[in-house]
């Protein structure tokens, strides 16, 4: 479901009980989406998530339009059939992702939504958001190196350029669907990890930037 918030909006997405028990966490990479950002327009930004305060706090510095998709709780990805066909799959994440045909994204905050999707869904993912996707466009995800790895049952905001906030998400956890670094960059294809540092929960944040297919892939380090 998409939601569009004005750059001067203020989110309130979560109850008063719930917002006091977000805790911060450090971020090294979050820094690096502000770094080719163009200054002669307004600044697209795909929030895969819900509409945190910290993130509309954040965009209200610069001339921004946000979109916000969550889509943790659809029906298509919580209960996949067997028989959906990838075309299938595509349409209904662009259908889900609704976005404008021409609008070039230029910060995508994934978050920890790649873990809730196993290959045949990411794939399907990463080519509804293909059209939306420039060589200048920068995202940002959460992830986890291994099964044994604790991912936590979150929504997430983008405080500063060094700082998120982590809520916790209301409803059921989903199956978690830990991908190694070498598996996104061939389930993304367009898209690949540029940076990733361990945090200090064990859990790994991502830079992605765009990947051009004639050029080799950068080696994951995960």
């Amino acid at each position: 479901m998409l939601k569009e918030v004005g750059a001067n909006a203020i989110a309130r997405s979560e109850a008063v009980e719930t917002y006091a028990l977000c805790t911060q966490l450090r971020s090294n990479l979050a820094a690096s989406l502000f770094t080719s950002l163009p200054d002669d327009r307004q600044i697209v930004v795909l929030d895969m998530g819900m509409a945190m305060a910290a993130t509309v706090d954040l965009f209200s510095q610069f001339k921004s339009k946000l979109l916000f998709v969550d889509l943790y709780s659809e029906p298509f990805i919580a209960d996949i059939g067997d028989d959906a066909s990838h075309s299938e799959l595509v349409l209904q994440f662009r259908r889900g992702l609704g976005l404008e045909q021409h609008m070039i994204i230029d910060i995508c905050l994934f978050w920890d939504f790649f873990n809730y999707l196993d290959g045949r869904l990411l794939k399907a993912f990463a080519e509804a958001l293909k059209p939306n996707v420039g060589r200048y466009t920068r995202g940002f995800g959460l992830g986890v190196l291994n099964a044994r790895c604790q991912l936590p049952h979150s929504c997430y905001g983008l405080m500063s350029d060094s700082s998120l906030t982590q809520c916790p998400r209301d409803g059921e956890p989903m199956p978690v669907y830990p991908h190694s670094q070498r598996d996104l960059n061939d389930f993304l294809g367009y898209l690949e990890i540029d940076k990733s540092r361990l945090m200090a929960d064990g859990r790994v944040e991502y830079l992605l930037a765009w990947h051009d297919p004639e050029e080799p892939a950068l080696q994951p380090i995960f």
